[in-house]
């Protein structure tokens, strides 16, 4: 992901333990950039899916050779822990 000079690179890691499952969501914090200059996502096959200038505060979902396939809300109302 890329906003401005802001490079950043997350890794989603499934599983956990005897009963459980880890996040498969990513957060990227971008400081006051109100857009994402570039969304990159190479998935374990090899593919590579990519987006451009999309608006900050907001759910994307990814699919495989698809790329974005929804948005929704604003992440500023991520539930508080």
């Amino acid at each position: 992901m890329q906003a401005g000079a802001r490079r950043q690179i997350e890794e989603v890691t499934s599983g956990g333990s005897y009963l459980s499952q880890s996040d498969l969501r990513l957060h990227f914090g971008l400081g006051s950039a109100t857009r994402i200059d570039r969304i990159k996502v190479r998935w374990p096959s090899g593919v590579l899916d990519q987006a451009g200038d999309v608006a900050a505060d907001q759910f994307l979902v990814f699919e495989e050779g698809l790329g974005i396939v929804e948005k929704s809300g604003s992440a500023r109302s991520w539930p508080k822990d």
